[in-house]
């Protein structure tokens, strides 16, 4: 199951879907060496992401090698096992009264300036760290404050954003 749109912008963007069949990693080959990176299991570490829900519904299916739960809590609570501390971008902007939209557009409105092409990997993962932590420098500075910083219920755990390191 997947939609024809998603796939067609990810091809356009330069996804080369033939490529990543033929050379691409197994997912089971990749689910274990996720598992003994050190990067899920582990409270220390932290996942900055933009809208990512069904990016860590996939992981927790390859990490579990199963269907996911039917019951949300379920998810949620296995989610919160893999993977403890989640930080979504796109939720945290409910906290700013005055960011809106997709991750391009997001970053128009705080001043950032992506590197490389849009819905690539690497400078996705790049303009979101750079929106988190320039979200996290104007709610910590009460002159540029877009509004009172609040908490936000992420992996069933309270997160400020103005506390985040």
């Amino acid at each position: 199951m997947y939609s024809q749109d998603s796939i067609d912008l990810l091809a356009n963007s330069g996804l080369q879907f033939q490529k990543h069949e033929e050379e691409g990693i197994d997912t089971l080959h990749f689910a274990e060496l996720l598992m003994t990176s050190g990067v899920v299991l582990c409270d220390n570490v932290k996942w900055l992401s933009f809208h990512s829900g069904y990016d860590f519904g996939y992981m927790v299916k390859l990490l579990t090698d199963s269907r996911l739960p039917e019951e949300e809590h379920e998810f949620f609570h296995i989610l919160n096992l893999f993977f403890p501390s989640i930080y979504d971008v796109k939720y945290l902007m409910k906290s700013c009264k005055n960011l809106k939209g997709g991750l391009q557009e997001v970053a128009d409105q705080l001043d950032l300036q992506r590197i490389g092409r849009q819905h690539q990997a690497g400078s996705d993962s790049l303009l979101t760290g750079m929106a988190f932590f320039r979200m996290k420098e104007v709610q910590t500075d009460p002159n540029r404050r877009l509004r009172p910083p609040s908490a936000h219920l992420i992996n069933g755990n309270m997160r400020e954003l103005q506390v985040c390191h």
